[in-house]
């Protein structure tokens, strides 16, 4: 999103500018004025974080249902949360300390350094825990429920990269370092930092499959995860239920924050340029919705 990195026109908290961002980031529209129509919508999500999980919530139970009726079998739809994404967090962290302890950072042997000896099973070690985690939250990131498509499949890519390079720095850098008597901590570290890697190789050719599908951003995210796209219909009819109570209880609650939001949010869509300037000054003077309804198109 082109706005993204520029100042408030309002005054208002970084916060909330980063919840405009992210929203607008994944938006994808077509044209000016199905931006300007979004617009407020987008200001009550972003002016009430709440509103942004209440209606995830509203639309994950709408396709579970819609799915359950074609396949009774069907899994749950999941959601992210602030844990799932501390476990992300968590996951990344690990990835550059398993190659970190292996890259060599310092003169090997010297005063209060471990040698590959002692560092390479915890590095195989911290690896897989990490492709674990990571092969967890796939779904969800295939789903866009992470961070939409900010969070590309290349992320695997790169982990994989990582402990390839850090392998192969153990191998013919640092192998001289290991007690050939007591070989077996070392090879078992290559051997999972190796399977890891690989895995990763694997996983990010899915996780890329996922990525071209367009499921992670726009209109698309809406209804990715049903069986039946057919039953799009009964999900922006549950949405469409929550819009019309929330956005006038938004309005009647903290009328004035959801309008200095959504100034910012047309000044956004001005610097990203989809909209122009004489749409946003036109746009500013519209009053709000009389019918609250999901976003179409």
């Amino acid at each position: 999103m082109a706005g993204y990195g520029h100042g408030s026109v309002t005054g208002i908290d970084e916060r909330t500018l980063g919840r405009i961002d992210l929203l607008l980031f994944d938006a994808d529209y077509s044209a000016a004025a199905d931006a300007v129509d979004d617009s407020w919508r987008i200001a009550v999500l972003a002016a009430a974080p709440r509103a942004r999980t209440d209606r995830e919530r509203v639309r994950a139970h709408a396709v579970h249902a819609a799915n359950a009726r074609r396949d009774p079998a069907v899994g749950r739809v999941r959601d992210a949360s602030i844990w799932h994404r501390l476990c992300l967090a968590l996951a990344l962290v690990l990835a550059v300390v398993a190659a970190g302890l292996v890259l060599p950072s310092r003169t090997v042997g010297s005063a209060g350094g471990f040698g590959l000896q002692q560092e390479m099973l915890p590095a195989g070690a911290a690896a897989v825990v990490a492709l674990s985690i990571l092969w967890w939250l796939e779904p969800l990131r295939a789903a866009g429920a992470l961070w939409g498509s900010r969070l590309p499949a290349v992320l695997h890519l790169t982990c994989a990269a990582l402990w390839l390079i850090a392998a192969a720095v153990a191998v013919l850098v640092r192998w001289p370092e290991i007690d050939a008597q007591q070989p077996l901590p070392v090879t078992t570290g290559l051997v999972l930092l190796v399977a890891a890697a690989t895995l990763a190789l694997f996983l990010w050719h899915r996780a890329a499959r996922a990525d071209r599908s367009g499921r992670q951003s726009g209109m698309a995210r809406l209804t990715g995860d049903l069986v039946d796209p057919r039953d799009g219909v009964a999900v922006f009819f549950a949405l469409d239920e929550w819009w019309r109570v929330a956005g006038p209880a938004a309005l009647a609650r903290e009328g004035a924050r959801v309008r200095r939001v959504r100034v910012e949010v047309l000044a956004r869509l001005r610097l990203a340029g989809v909209i122009t300037g004489i749409d946003e000054r036109f746009a500013a003077l519209d009053p709000p919705p009389t019918r609250w309804r999901e976003r179409r198109r």
